[in-house]
């Protein structure tokens, strides 16, 4: 991610919108904690980002078990 050309939790939810893609639905996206860690991005980023992708239809947050694709 390239800094200072969008909010960092936009450039996550392209990121994470393209693996959603190439995954079957009912597959689980990586974890919080791993999003933050492979990205170097706060908690409450990364889940702005699943909160956005959410919004638009295309992951279900299940708490406790994790982030599925639609």
């Amino acid at each position: 991610m390239q800094p200072g050309t969008d909010f960092p939790y936009r450039m996550l939810a392209a990121v994470l919108r393209e693996q959603a893609a190439d995954m079957a639905p009912g597959e689980r996206l990586p974890s919080v904690t791993a999003l933050c860690q492979a990205y170097g991005l706060s908690v409450k980023t990364v889940r702005k980002a699943v909160r956005l992708l959410a919004d638009e239809g295309l992951v279900r947050v299940v708490p406790g078990l994790g982030t599925f694709r639609l």
